[in-house]
């Protein structure tokens, strides 16, 4: 569904829910193969304004399943409730002359801990954070130049990652 309220801004949604595993393979797999609880829901929501020299993006989505167990291994399963994850994303682009921009974006992806009947809560993966930023210079209509650096996370815990890239792109079409 899109919404266009004013001039330059859109709102957008969706949401869907349907089964993320065949009851043929479920059968196969599980001793008591309740297919009804192998669905996975998510929704998505999106905004975008544009004004003048300027541009702005919001984008989530969050899913939520249930995890098929075939067998209950010892002091962690079975899970007494759904896994989830959510994610964001928020950019802009200003135009700082004609032919010349600048942009930045955000990026995280999350996850909810996987709760045990009798293990507790466990984390069920890590956490992810990118943060962009660039520049674009349009050499003419069609061949445009890009350059932009990246920095991303990823907290695992004691295995926390972080890198940085640098990056350019010369785009050329017809």
């Amino acid at each position: 569904m899109e919404l266009r309220p004013i001039a330059g801004l859109i709102v957008g949604t969706s949401a869907a829910r349907g089964p993320f595993v065949a009851q043929a393979a479920a059968r196969a797999v599980l001793a008591d193969p309740r297919t009804d609880n192998l669905t996975q829901t998510a929704w998505g929501g999106d905004v975008e304004y544009s004004r003048n020299y300027y541009l702005l993006r919001w984008e989530t989505i969050a899913s939520s399943w249930m995890l098929p167990v075939a067998a209950t291994p010892p002091q962690q399963l079975p899970l007494a409730g759904s896994l989830s994850a959510l994610s964001t994303s928020i950019e802009g682009r200003y135009k700082v002359r004609p032919g010349v921009y600048v942009a930045a974006r955000f990026d995280h992806l999350g996850f909810s801990d996987i709760v045990g009947a009798t293990a507790g809560r466990l984390p069920w993966d890590a956490p992810v954070t990118r943060v962009e930023a660039g520049i674009g210079y349009s050499i003419q209509r069609n061949l445009l130049l890009k350059l932009s650096v990246q920095h991303n996370r990823r907290d695992g815990g004691v295995l926390e990652r972080r890198a940085n890239f640098y990056a350019g792109q010369l785009v050329f079409w017809f």
